[in-house]
């Protein structure tokens, strides 16, 4: 005689299984969440730090930063345009015409107009309004009349998330503003970019003001013809 199964009692075990589980999980979580407070008290966390007053706790929505998802950031930053030339060869190697990072310079007086900073809204990569768009055509103008000329765009962050996260995006902002150069009729080897992350700020404050500056992309020249 087959004696018939039922499979209320594994239904019954599977269940106490699972919640066990999601306790488990919980309680890693609250641990995880007190063991970061603790460290942040003590100053063991680099990337964080306690509110000194009720206004940086309840900042305002467009300063929340809410942080891409990792899988939205490869090693690289991502190319923002896949239909976008990359440059034949780096700046700096040996089959370069062209010298390293080392060798390019801060925008003249003359030209500081035209390649000023370009900032970003807390988290984002693309232009934050039509002036600044404006501002890429003016530089591109200028990169097509003087095709001997050629630019590294740096991208910087603001302090917070980690190091690799902040490289990523800075890499991201540069390589936006690139593609747009590129679209604008530059050629791609005349544009070239880097990510310094959260390394380099202009402003070492920890304010929202602070961060608003440190979040931007900036440009070095080089000069072929000059030398």
């Amino acid at each position: 005689m087959i004696k018939k199964f039922s499979p209320i009692p594994l239904l019954l075990l599977l269940t106490g299984c699972m919640s066990t589980m999601n306790l488990w999980e919980d309680t890693k979580t609250a641990s995880r969440y007190v063991n970061r407070k603790g460290q942040s008290l003590f100053k063991e966390v680099p990337d964080s730090r306690l509110v000194s007053s009720s206004r940086e706790f309840y900042a305002s929505h467009e300063e929340d930063f809410v942080p891409l998802r990792d899988q939205d950031l490869d090693n690289r930053g991502g190319f923002i345009e896949a239909s976008i030339a990359q440059a034949k060869f780096s700046p700096g190697s040996d089959r370069s015409e062209i010298p390293g990072i080392e060798s390019f310079r801060s925008p003249s007086t003359a030209l500081q107009e035209i390649f000023r900073p370009i900032h970003f809204r807390t988290d984002q990569y693309t232009l934050m309004n039509s002036d600044q768009e404006l501002f890429v055509q003016k530089m591109a103008s200028y990169l097509k009349k003087h095709p001997l000329t050629y630019i590294f765009v740096a991208g910087h962050c603001d302090e917070r998330a980690s190091e690799s996260y902040n490289l990523a995006l800075g890499m991201r902002r540069a390589n936006h503003i690139r593609s747009l150069l590129i679209k604008h009729g530059v050629k791609a080897d005349q544009v070239h970019t880097i990510s310094y992350g959260k390394e380099k700020p202009c402003d070492k404050g920890h304010s929202h003001e602070a961060w608003a500056k440190n979040r931007r992309v900036e440009f070095k020249l080089y000069d072929k013809q000059a030398g």
